[in-house]
């Protein structure tokens, strides 16, 4: 449950800014083969290189990036007509309106980083484990519907641009997917192992209680004292 917040979290701040560890976790990234991209929008210094995040794009030169947009959900190419017009023409618009479905990053980090705080709850014998292991499980459910559906929109909206970018623009592209799909697509087995997990721990729950050698395990075996 920590490791699936924490994946979670890394993807939801990629591409925030410009220092490297956030965009690190971009979902695709394309450099331009020939030369320098297009000098247009916001974009007027040099650059040959685009990663595209959660919320925003950044630019950089000889893959340090230097600037991005302002984060937004569902954001557009408009910026970079040669991009937005590629974008507009070959990816669809239900495509594209699936960058809307991201926002549940948001929703889907704070129920994992709950269930992992019930999960270290769970382990004190103070509480009803089977009552908390139960919820986990319920909530991590929940978890792993909002990674399948995020899965599904990430890779469906990343690969279609990655083919039709490096197919149709000008100056040609060469581009790749990024460690934040990658991360994405590994959400989905992690949330459903913990899933299991909490369902295992609901159904064979563990005896953590010590039992004394001195006492007797079953009524039959307390005897009368002796006089």
């Amino acid at each position: 449950n920590l490791a699936t917040a924490l994946l979670l979290f890394l993807v939801s701040i990629g591409d925030l800014t410009s220092a490297r560890f956030f965009t690190t976790f971009h979902f695709l990234k394309i450099a331009y083969t020939t030369g320098d991209g297009p000098k247009s929008g916001w974009l007027d210094t040099q650059y040959n290189v685009l990663t595209f995040g959660l919320w925003n794009y950044c630019e950089g030169l000889d893959n340090v990036i230097n600037a991005c947009i302002d984060p937004k959900i569902g954001y557009t190419l408009d910026a970079i007509p040669t991009l937005n017009q590629v974008d507009q023409h070959y990816v669809s618009n239900t495509v594209r309106s699936f960058n809307k479905v991201t926002v549940l990053f948001i929703p889907a980090t704070c129920v994992a980083f709950l269930a992992f705080v019930l999960s270290a709850i769970a382990l004190s014998p103070r509480f009803r484990k089977r009552f908390l292991h139960g919820f986990i499980g319920f909530l991590m459910f929940l978890v792993t519907i909002c990674c399948i559906l995020l899965m599904i929109v990430v890779f469906t909206v990343n690969v279609s641009r990655k083919i039709h970018f490096e197919a149709h623009l000008e100056p040609p592209v060469k581009a790749s997917l990024g460690p934040g799909m990658w991360i994405t697509l590994a959400l989905v087995p992690l949330t459903v192992l913990g899933s299991l997990f909490n369902a295992f721990a609901v159904c064979c729950p563990g005896r953590f209680e010590r039992r004394s050698k001195n006492l007797p395990d079953s009524k039959e075996e307390i005897t009368e004292p002796s006089l």
